[in-house]
């Protein structure tokens, strides 16, 4: 039998998002949602996070940039804002991704957020399976934590 190995972490990223001077442990993987690829958010090229992503460490309101990471550990480096008016954070640059993954209106994703709330989180998009989309609803009962 032969088996491929590759390093994940929680983020079911490949752990490449770590700097020498920065260890591993500082990074917090504390939020997950489940996006969805929309007409509007196409056209808008813009993904509004959950409400609830306000509270999450990793996420920053000075910090302005923030890296989506496809399944394939392929980066795309997108706006993060924060709406003062409307109190929560959103992506510019979510068309560019969508198009760079051939997704298609409705297509879901899940999507962890990873950081230390110091410099660029990362947020690592996945197809959710069932059995993802299972944990993230047993998660947010369990600890009351946003997911889209």
């Amino acid at each position: 039998m032969v088996f491929h190995v590759s390093p994940f972490g929680p983020s079911c990223c490949d752990i490449q998002y770590t700097t020498p001077n920065v260890p591993a442990y500082a990074y917090s993987w504390d939020y997950s949602f489940r996006a969805e690829v929309t007409e509007t958010n196409v056209e808008e090229d813009k993904l509004a996070l959950p409400v609830e992503a306000t509270g999450c460490k990793a996420l920053n309101k000075q910090c302005k940039e923030a890296t989506l990471v496809n399944i394939d550990g392929k980066p795309w480096t997108v706006a993060l804002r924060f709406s003062e008016s409307g109190g929560f954070y959103y992506i510019k640059g979510w068309r560019k991704f969508c198009h760079g993954n051939k997704c298609r209106i409705g297509d879901l994703f899940a999507i962890n957020v990873v950081g230390d709330g110091m410099s660029s989180p990362l947020l690592c998009v996945y197809a959710p399976t069932k059995e993802i989309l299972e944990v993230l609803s047993t998660w947010k009962r369990k600890l009351n934590v946003g997911v889209a």
